[in-house]
């Protein structure tokens, strides 16, 4: 599995200036350890510094750059981490007209990280940029990319494999392990390949270190739902036939797509070229695999199945084109076995899928990448806040709620964030919405477990709370798949809990 990263203000949207006002409740993120795990951070920036010339930057963990040797309390496979020390005496000597880089050499190249850093946290020295929760700390992991598979498939957004993700997350969890702080992860990366039910390896895992109070993991829901990245059907009866298109651009060297079909069902495939070609159907076999060269499209085909898969039980059909020719490609989904169900297939999101290749007849449901299906992260939906709308974009969760897992929708669009060499970006999407969440769950364990108020609480709590601040709009039913419980709203947040 791969990964890709995902007017009034939207904290202005979610009510954060109440809290951050000189009152009773002022809530700024003190005592709370923000993680990031993205394209890095710019750690020059005034904006991640306090008043004194404090870096609040506790670490940042570079996969990136090679060993230096360093003994740590914890365990890292790859990589350097540099401490706060480290941080600070770089910025020391960037105030000295030294090179920062010859102690501290990380740099936020993409800038991505370092937007998602200001925007739950910039300390506001420049008003325009205050973050939610300016006075939190930041762990800062940044991810090395997938070189090899870029290269391969000639992708060229930022791509992540999965397993730099798992030494990543466990590196903060192992971090959070010799902290007295809580820790809020921000996860601003999603995929659409995996099963869509919230049991996915990565979300297994993450539903683990969602046991430990005091952690929490936030996730967008990706900005997949009008890119033609979903198709469906039902099933109902046995021998029916579902016919599957897909509009693959002259943009497109390889494609891949995952055919999800609900336990006890069973389908078989055929895979018809835009010319006409077919490789018959291909019979569903436990864990066969299959290859197919057309002769006219000079595309190579390999279908997987797996029936049935490890994890779910469910019938996955994985298949792969290589060389695959621009064009109308047919998919004929034979039903052998049906016990009223459904089917579901995922093309990768937009950046591996180019020029616009798409399902014909695409569902904008069961859009909400992963790992956001899990019932153990923080979901979130993006909405403009200007006029109350939900994005056309912003990832949703199936039209049926059987499978979703989507908690709240905050503002997403054009988000005024530090960006690296003190420059400041205007930034969208459902990662904006993402860290804007992340900074309510900081205000949250601010208000739990520094100020004892709710010492002992776990990410499911946090669900809770933030569902009840929910503000919904007339005329709408809730719950439903794009907005569930509504729209944050951080000062009816802490309203509800009197």
């Amino acid at each position: 599995e791969m990964y890709t990263l995902q007017q009034i203000t939207p904290t202005e949207a979610s009510q954060v200036g109440f809290l951050q006002l000189d009152l009773p409740l002022t809530l700024n993120g003190s005592g709370v350890n923000i993680a990031i795990l993205d394209t890095g951070i710019d750690y020059l920036s005034e904006e991640f510094m306090r008043d004194n010339g404090e870096t609040r930057i506790e670490c940042i963990w570079d996969q990136t750059i090679p060993s230096n040797g360093k003994t740590l309390d914890y365990f890292i496979p790859y990589g350097t981490v540099y401490e706060k020390d480290d941080i600070q005496s770089a910025i020391q000597a960037a105030r000295e007209g030294k090179s920062p880089y010859d102690i501290v050499p990380t740099i936020d190249e993409i800038g991505h990280g370092t937007n998602m850093a200001g925007i739950i946290g910039a300390t506001g020295k420049n008003p325009q940029l205050k973050g939610v929760v300016p006075n939190c700390d930041f762990v800062i992991g940044k991810l090395i990319e997938d070189f090899s598979y870029k290269s391969q498939f000639n992708v060229k957004v930022p791509l992540y494999n999965i397993t730099t993700i798992f030494a990543a997350l466990e590196f903060l969890y192992r971090y959070s392990l010799t902290s007295s702080k809580p820790m809020v992860i921000l996860f601003p990366l999603g995929t659409n390949l995996g099963n869509h039910y919230g049991t996915g390896i990565l979300e297994q895992y993450i539903e683990s270190l969602s046991q430990n109070s005091g952690l929490v993991v936030v996730v967008p829901t990706g900005n997949q739902r009008d890119k033609g990245c979903h198709a469906s059907g039902i099933l109902s009866e046995p021998g029916e036939l579902h016919i599957v298109e897909v509009d693959v651009s002259p943009e497109q060297n390889s494609l891949w797509m995952d055919i999800w079909v609900d336990s006890p069902n069973i389908m078989s495939v055929e895979i018809i070229s835009p010319s006409g070609e077919s490789t018959g159907v291909i019979g569903a076999v436990i864990n066969s695999t299959e290859y197919y060269d057309y002769i006219f499209e000079k595309t190579s085909v390999k279908v997987n199945y797996y029936l049935p898969e490890d994890i779910t039980g469910h019938e996955l059909i994985r298949i792969r084109f290589y060389d695959i020719q621009s064009g109308i490609w047919k998919l004929r989904l034979i039903t052998n076995t049906v016990l009223k169900g459904n089917f579901n297939a995922w093309i990768p999101e937009e950046g591996l899928t180019v020029g616009g290749t798409h399902f014909s007849h695409a569902d904008p449901f069961g859009t909400s990448t992963n790992p956001s299906n899990s019932p153990y992260v923080i979901s979130v939906a993006a909405y403009n806040q200007n006029n109350n709308y939900l994005l056309n974009y912003s990832g949703a969760g199936f039209n049926d709620l059987k499978f979703n897992y989507v908690d709240i929708a905050a503002g997403g669009v054009n988000a005024i964030a530090v960006a690296p060499n003190n420059e400041i970006a205007t930034v969208n999407g459902t990662c904006v919405a993402a860290a804007v969440v992340a900074g309510a769950c900081a205000m949250l364990f601010e208000w739990g477990f520094t100020r004892l108020n709710d010492p002992y609480m776990y990410s499911q709590s946090i669900k809770t709370y933030i569902a009840r601040g929910a503000v919904q709009r007339l005329g709408d039913i809730y719950p439903n798949a794009q907005w569930v419980h509504g729209s944050l709203n951080i000062l009816q947040m802490f309203q509800n809990m009197i």
